[in-house]
């Protein structure tokens, strides 16, 4: 796999020039995943942003009974994970491989760098965010507003 196209393809970098996917690809890791493989387990604090490039993602929370529950599933070009300064999970996400998969990694030093130099990388990663937000707020509209069909359909 070519890692400078597949980086290409993500997301968050639609629209960088070359130059920029090339400064990303020299400060990132890529890795291939086997589908089944933990990416992300609470216990485990890994200050990195994963960037999905080919394959699926599944996000889930565990209760204590070890019943889950799937917060989203990602596919190719979507962002996760988590440093100090972003959160694109939360403290209490698994991340499973649900295809083999090809994940880029980036450090939190490497990727505060990046966009501090990258202002429209830095927007993009605000409109993520807000979608992510927004589609938080309507699930919970739904939730507490929605007749019993609503109501049945997402709890």
């Amino acid at each position: 796999m070519d890692k400078l196209t597949l980086l290409s393809h993500i997301n968050l970098f639609d629209e960088l020039p070359m130059k920029d996917i090339k400064l990303i690809d020299k400060s990132s890791t890529m890795t291939p995943i086997k589908k089944g493989t933990q990416i992300l387990i609470p216990e485990q604090s890994l200050d990195v942003l994963f960037f999905l490039k080919k394959g699926q993602v599944r996000l889930y929370r565990m209760n204590s009974q070890g019943k889950q529950f799937t917060t989203d599933i990602l596919v190719d070009g979507n962002v996760f994970g988590e440093t100090e300064s972003f959160m694109l999970t939360d403290q209490q996400t698994y991340a499973e491989a649900m295809t083999d998969c090809y994940l880029c990694t980036m450090d939190k030093g490497k990727f505060e760098e990046f966009i501090r130099t990258t202002p429209d990388v830095s927007i993009k990663l605000i409109q993520i965010l807000s979608n992510r937000l927004k589609d938080t707020y309507d699930l919970s509209e739904k939730i507490a507003l929605g007749d019993i069909r609503y109501r049945t359909l997402f709890c």
